[in-house]
């Protein structure tokens, strides 16, 4: 799974967070806490419906909805995490218990373990419209992971049109013919 990282902050909270280009996979490794978040579903790990945290102390997953690839994803992250088994089939039981008694079938949402999450907060989501209008109206110096950020939070506001999607098509093909 190629890995691309979307921000490397040494703020109140020192964490690498990096996504998978090609799904909405997240992974977010906390140093001082000395813990990983999994964030499955979305294309912004807050707005995740399966999220998972691997710690010294404990492993648990939790999540709105899920479907059978998620319970594949999440087991294939532990095992490159070192979770050891006892431990990953403990935080993944409810949902291989979910999947037994509904009969599940790929693609097929269930219903997860908690209704919702509790919203994010710290910087930025405690920012006031204002504070977060006034922030992005003056970048000049500000790193371009914060600005990253700060953008991210106002369009999850509606304060800022999202950014149109970009061009998935290939360039032009070269063919080099040898003589």
């Amino acid at each position: 799974m190629p890995w691309k990282i979307v921000n490397l902050d040494y703020a109140e909270r020192p964490h690498l967070h990096m996504k998978d280009p090609n799904a909405p996979i997240h992974l977010r490794a906390f140093f001082a806490d000395r813990r990983v978040e999994i964030g499955l579903g979305a294309d912004d790990p807050e707005d995740c419906f399966v999220r998972a945290t691997v710690s010294p102390d404990e492993v648990t997953v939790r999540a709105t909805q899920f479907e059978p690839l998620h319970v594949q994803i999440l087991s294939s992250i532990f095992a490159s995490l070192d979770v050891e088994p006892k431990e990953r089939d403990a935080a993944l039981a409810w949902m291989e218990d979910r999947l037994d008694a509904e009969g599940a079938r790929p693609g097929t949402m269930l219903r997860g373990n908690v209704d919702a999450f509790p919203p994010p907060e710290g910087w930025p989501y405690d920012l006031t419209d204002d504070a977060l209008r006034d922030s992005l109206a003056d970048r000049e110096g500000t790193p371009h992971t914060r600005v990253s950020a700060l953008l991210r939070e106002a369009r999850r506001r509606g304060l800022v049109k999202p950014e149109p999607p970009a061009p998935r098509g290939r360039g032009p093909e070269v063919i080099h013919r040898r003589r």
